[in-house]
């Protein structure tokens, strides 16, 4: 059995191109940055997998990340209130005068903290809350390419596939089959070739109006740097990749 490598080509790029247009065509408030095949991998296994589409806008990223800041607002709230609750206090109120021992020893602590100036301590404790939260909003995103900012995965549209079971099977058997009978890496340098094709092809179609700048590209964690390079333009490396860029 072999692979007609560029019917195949054809196949997932007419696929994802009609897709891909269908959800930008459905969001014309939404600007996307980020179109991606993903769901392959260069490990050698027992078969190859067609990919997925995936895509993401600036809008959807910001509903993710505010969506994450209030959960974890909401958990800090929770955790608070665990705290606050005291399992152990007695409904008669027998635990009384423990409780008054206490805020005695409280009161002299606050005498001993009479000459520290009120409400620095507070504004310090407000400033740190305020940077921390911001920390989590930004820090995701600083991370680069390994952030949910560019992984497939974690996108408002994803994943998507590109055929029907009974054809992604056919194909993913064919590719199995040459790698089985022509070695796993040549035809896997084929394949990703083919794949980085696809993804050009696809940029020259959809980087156009409000997502002129979008970036196309085919995910894989372990060759990232790599395929970037290959499938991106050198000004959207220097600006979403910094480090990569020649």
């Amino acid at each position: 059995m072999g692979v007609d490598w560029t019917a195949l080509e054809e196949a997932i790029r007419v696929s994802a191109l009609r897709q891909a247009e269908e959800i930008i065509g459905h969001h014309p408030d939404e600007v996307f940055y980020a179109i991606a095949l993903d769901g392959v991998s260069a490990d050698e296994t027992d078969h190859i997998d067609l990919p997925v589409l995936a895509l993401n806008s600036e809008e959807a990223l910001t509903r993710s990340f505010a969506e994450d800041n209030e959960e974890k607002t909401s958990d800090d709230d929770d955790e608070n209130e665990d705290f606050e609750e005291r399992a152990d206090a007695d409904d008669d109120g027998s635990d009384r005068d423990t409780h008054r021992e206490d805020n005695e020893d409280s009161n002299s602590d606050d005498d001993e903290n009479d000459g520290v100036p009120s409400g620095e301590d507070d504004d310090e404790e407000d400033i740190d809350a305020v940077l921390k939260e911001f920390d989590a909003l930004t820090s995701d995103v600083e991370q680069g390419y390994y952030s949910s900012k560019w992984n497939p995965s974690d996108w408002q549209w994803s994943p998507i596939e590109l055929f029907d079971e009974s054809a992604t099977n056919l194909w993913s058997q064919a590719l199995t089959a040459v790698a089985t009978a022509h070695g796993w890496e040549k035809t896997n340098r084929l394949y990703y070739g083919m794949l980085i094709r696809v993804t050009e092809s696809l940029r020259t179609a959809l980087a156009v109006g409000r997502n002129a700048d979008v970036v196309v590209y085919l995910s894989d964690d372990d060759h990232g740097d790599e395929i970037l390079r290959r499938c991106l333009t050198e000004s959207q490396l220097a600006k979403h990749f910094p480090e990569l860029a020649l």
